[in-house]
């Protein structure tokens, strides 16, 4: 694991998958439709995502649960979208960044839970960048941590050394995409790096691509940012 490692300007991430994971149950939130079919600032979560992740992927891939029966997998379809299931017969948001990586078909996938209305593309590829810090051949995952919490969900994965790692850990029982990175570091294989805090504010000032949408005041939380963006300059204070 190498926190703090120095960045390459200019490092090629032109070839990059987004992998979308859309087969949460929205348990958390208590509404009768997924967060991902939910309004902020006129527009569907999912089609924010998506729309966003078109500006810096060449192709995107969206991850549902098998028999998942709301509207994601058709609107992933409609917005140009590779649609999967989780593998089988696990499931769950590590059977999820599995499938998406299977799935995809270059060297980096940037990996993001659906409900992250404000995903930066800049930010996205700075963590790219970062990954290919030692070079094409040698990548890394690359992890932000923030508040000593980190967040797999938001995370940028090399296909290569990552899918038969996660393969692994799901024929191990294995759940929890956190463990699994924590086993990960402790074991210095596959190769991962922390994106700091400090690298977050870099590309991401006032830290919002990390927003996401578990609950009521979550959601609320989101639509003051959206209506912040909106009619506000960039250094205004969100409180």
């Amino acid at each position: 694991m190498r926190p703090g490692a120095p960045r390459t300007p200019g490092a090629d991430v032109r070839q990059l998958t987004g992998i979308v994971l859309g087969g949460g149950r929205s348990r958390r939130l208590g509404a009768n439709q997924s967060k991902l079919l939910i309004h902020i600032g006129g527009k569907l979560v999912l089609a924010r995502v998506a729309d966003t992740l078109k500006q810096v992927c060449t192709e995107l891939v969206l991850v549902v649960r098998p028999g998942q029966d709301d509207d994601i997998p058709d609107l992933g379809i409609a917005l140009n979208m590779h649609v999967v299931t989780d593998t089988e017969p696990h499931e769950g948001p590590l059977a999820a960044i599995h499938a998406g990586l299977t799935a995809s078909t270059t060297p980096l996938s940037f990996v993001i839970a659906g409900d992250h209305p404000f995903v930066s593309p800049s930010l996205v590829q700075a963590m790219a960048a970062a990954a290919l810090t030692d070079g094409p051949e040698s990548p890394t995952a690359v992890i932000p941590r923030t508040n000593g919490v980190l967040h797999p969900l938001h995370a940028v994965y090399p296909r290569a050394a990552w899918l038969p790692f996660l393969a692994h850990a799901l024929s191990e029982g294995e759940t929890s995409p956190r463990r699994a990175i924590e086993r990960a570091a402790a074991a210095d294989y596959p190769p991962l790096t922390l994106f700091t805090d400090e690298e977050l504010e870099r590309t991401d000032p006032r830290r919002i691509s990390l927003v996401d949408i578990d609950t009521a005041e979550d959601l609320n939380l989101a639509r003051k940012i959206s209506k912040a963006k909106k009619f506000t300059p960039r250094h205004h204070s969100l409180g």
